[in-house]
């Protein structure tokens, strides 16, 4: 029997908001300016942590009462949240064994995808681009590949099976 998670959870339209916030920011960090009503839901839904000042990860009960300055970070399944159906599916499911998105993945997954930090474009070499290389008046010239941390939230998918 699979048991669902509460980390699976369909986040609300403003933990969608600041959930995408964090997964921009290059550490993690939540917006400052967030409910302690909605970091407690966040909190027990297992979007978010907090770190004391050591980096100690703090419990539930003490990342709620904690007074020093510290910010609140997303977790893998923080980031799954963030993501729409489409881009949970086309990261899990249609990627190849190099890590390259299929065919069938639309270019506007792939942006929304590399824009959180999940997927990145490459040239013939496998160095990374800042973006597809499209001008608009032809393709891409780059490839979408899934990041390590894309491939970690995807890694989510099969550890659900056995919850």
């Amino acid at each position: 029997m699979h048991l669902k998670s509460e980390a699976q959870r369909q986040a609300t339209t403003r933990e969608v908001e600041y959930l995408k916030a964090a997964s921009v920011h290059p550490d993690g960090h939540l917006p400052s300016k967030v409910s302690s009503r909605l970091l407690k839901a966040m909190l027990d839904a297992k979007f978010i942590y907090r770190e004391d000042s050591d980096g100690y990860r703090l419990s539930d009960d003490e990342a709620l009462v904690y007074t020093g300055n510290t910010t609140w970070r997303i977790t893998l399944a923080g980031r799954r949240a963030a993501l729409s159906a489409a881009q949970w599916r086309d990261l899990t499911e249609r990627v190849d064994d190099s890590g390259a998105f299929t065919s069938k993945v639309h270019w506007v997954t792939k942006n929304g995808l590399a824009w959180l930090g999940l997927a990145e474009y490459r040239d013939d070499h496998g160095d990374v681009q800042p973006d597809d290389g499209g001008t608009g008046e032809h393709g891409p010239l780059f490839r979408a590949f899934r990041t390590e941390l894309g491939q970690r939230v995807a890694q989510l998918a099969e550890a659900d099976t056995y919850k």
